[in-house]
């Protein structure tokens, strides 16, 4: 994450290169974090965001996903060290 104040609303990437499995996987993946990330993007600070992620998350329920991102952005936001 980096933070930019200039910038008037949060811009998120998604960064899941051909370790992470087929093109469908990689697809799927980005698009629940899409969603996921649209839903807190109120609370998330303006800047630049990357968000990867291991092969192992393949499978990973949605709403578990939605956990690691809440404890990825509190740990951004300096809620957690």
């Amino acid at each position: 994450m980096l933070l930019d104040s200039t910038l008037s609303h949060p811009h998120v990437g998604y960064a899941l290169g051909r370790g992470y499995g087929s093109a469908v996987r990689r697809n799927r993946l980005r698009r629940q974090l899409r969603e996921l990330v649209k839903a807190r993007e109120t609370a998330m600070q303006a800047g630049v965001y990357v968000f990867g992620a291991s092969p192992r998350a393949h499978g990973t329920a949605f709403d578990e996903l939605g956990r690691h991102l809440d404890s990825l952005l509190t740990k951004c936001a300096g809620g957690g060290k």
